[in-house]
């Protein structure tokens, strides 16, 4: 189980950046301490050196100088011998030693080469102590002679910095891994909730929903995406369901009238109500073919496609003639239908199809409203208003009559097919618009709102 999850773990993309950005971080690092090695610990050993080079190079010329002697030479050798503290002279002539050590040390390269050696030499205290010398040998007409310099603080400098910068590098190498693993598991466990999510919906689950965090990061923003699309797909899936239901509840019913009217012909006389029966069959028929009819124009709607082509309409002109259309049918049920608008507003749409649209939320205004209620019409700026007197919609219902075959439960026995809103709804989104739906208390109001008009 931990060889699985850990082969999981490591094959990640953030790992892999983790590992790329260790490395970097480590190069970098590296680059720089080796700058400052450079600058400090080796320039000071430059320095070393080059005093190294400047006391020899004064032995040099006073061994070349015609008026120096031997016992001058080798008193000043021993002079300068116990006058430094930081500094090794050993001359050796005709097998004596003179200078601040005992022996002549083996090995020791000629001038201008250096070597670095350790020694046994007394501190400031007399006590002795092993000190590292860089060191070269002159051969000079008064014996072989070893100039050295001590060379303790450079190399106890060098140790230093090697074992901080090994510290550190280790360090960085540990907190960037770290890191990375901590952010790993935390980019990891956000996307087994989405893993998770794909594996719920897989198996049946369409509500469950991932969680969001009060981060605000990208994977909440993922997570609130996914949520949403959840949302429309569940709603997708329910509105099939629903217009299933829908379909088989409203052709149930004329099939079944067709039916029971067939077996009444064949019960009774074939030829008394032979003509009757059957032209009550085709209207039967009549519905069902329309019911079809119109959901397959509210398909080609939706996908915006109208037949015709778009053309300046005079909205005004046209809800003028539907009001005149339907004063009398709202005449005879005691309604009082007004109208108010402005002089003209004019858009870019099908003449025919706003016709319809508008006919239709009035034609239902006048419909479902009770006697001796008003019906008021009104146009201002782009707004179309259509506000009625009746039972109103429920506000758990206001976004499902406009699905298709979707019909209140007090309206199933009422005559039509439930596409009335559903056909209204696309026609005024193919023309840009959007229709709202609020209460009056009592009644509805039907807003629909059309950009970009134009006043003639």
């Amino acid at each position: 189980m931990w060889s699985a999850h850990l082969k999981i773990f490591t094959r990640t993309s953030i790992w892999r950046f983790t590992l790329t950005f260790t490395f970097l971080v480590l190069l970098i690092s590296g680059g720089i301490l080796a700058m400052v090695y450079h600058f400090s610990i080796a320039g000071q050993q430059r320095e070393q050196s080059q005093r190294l080079n400047l006391a020899t190079q004064g032995f040099v010329s006073l061994a070349n100088a015609e008026s120096m002697t031997p016992q001058s030479f080798i008193g000043s050798v021993s002079k300068r011998a116990a006058l430094t503290n930081n500094m090794v002279l050993v001359l050796r002539r005709q097998g004596n030693i003179y200078g601040n050590l005992n022996h002549l040390p083996k090995n020791i390269p000629h001038y201008p080469n250096v070597i670095h050696l350790p020694i046994l030499a007394s501190n400031f205290l007399g006590e002795m102590e092993l000190k590292k010398v860089m060191a070269t040998r002159l051969d000079t007409r008064f014996g072989n002679l070893m100039v050295g310099l001590i060379d303790d603080t450079n190399e106890s400098l060098d140790e230093s910095f090697t074992t901080a910068s090994l510290i550190a590098l280790g360090t960085g190498l540990i907190v960037t891994l770290f890191v990375g693993f901590m952010f790993n598991s935390q980019v990891l466990s956000r996307i087994k909730q989405i893993s998770k999510l794909t594996s719920e919906v897989k198996a049946g689950e369409l509500h469950a929903r991932l969680p969001i965090t009060n981060k605000n990061d990208e994977f909440d923003h993922i997570a609130n995406q996914i949520n949403q699309m959840m949302d429309e797909i569940d709603e997708l899936i329910g509105s099939v369901s629903s217009v299933t239901d829908n379909i088989a509840h409203d052709l149930r019913t004329p099939l079944s009238r067709l039916r029971i009217r067939v077996e009444d012909s064949l019960n009774k006389d074939p030829q008394a109500k032979d003509e009757e029966w059957r032209q009550e069959l085709l209207q039967e028929l009549d519905h069902i073919i329309e019911t079809f009819n119109a959901m397959l124009e509210l398909s080609r709607l939706e996908k915006g496609v109208s037949g015709t082509e778009h053309k300046a309409c005079d909205l005004v002109s046209i809800t003028h003639d539907v009001v005149d259309l339907i004063q009398p049918i709202a005449e005879d049920k005691q309604q009082a239908l007004s109208y108010e608008h402005q002089p003209s507003m004019v858009l870019s749409g099908d003449n025919n199809l706003l016709f319809r649209a508008i006919y239709n939320l009035v034609d239902n205004a006048v419909k479902y409203g009770p006697e001796d209620t008003e019906i008021a019409v009104s146009i201002a700026d782009n707004i179309v208003t259509i506000s009625d007197q009746g039972s109103g919609i429920p506000d758990e219902e206001k976004e499902h009559v406009f699905q298709r075959l979707y019909r209140l439960d007090k309206s199933r026995n009422s005559e039509g097919f439930g596409m009335g809103l559903s056909i209204v709804k696309a026609i005024i989104q193919l023309h840009h618009g959007e229709i709202e739906l609020f209460d009056n208390d009592p009644g509805l109001i039907v807003k629909i709102t059309f950009p970009e008009l134009e006043a003639a």
